[in-house]
């Protein structure tokens, strides 16, 4: 990789349901290929959560997948 990951503040930030996995240093050479990959990482150990980038936060971020409730009911309905 071409730039750094700030790992310090890895799984320790929370805001809400937002966790912030790892803030990005302003002005890194990371390429969006690195960001991305660093996010599929994330995401693989962690499926139970939706992993995204925050332009606000400069951080790759995650919080727990919604339960589609609709998809539950539909799946316990009886068949006729």
């Amino acid at each position: 990789m071409h730039g750094r990951f700030n790992l310090k503040g890895r799984a320790v930030l929370n805001r809400g349901d937002k966790k912030i996995h790892v803030r990005i240093e302003k002005g890194s050479k990371l390429t969006l290929k690195d960001v991305l990959k660093k996010i599929k990482e994330i995401q693989a150990a962690n499926p139970d959560l939706d992993v995204f980038f925050d332009g606000d936060e400069y951080a790759i971020c995650s919080r727990p997948l919604k339960k589609d409730s609709t998809a539950a009911e539909v799946g316990h309905r009886s068949r006729k």
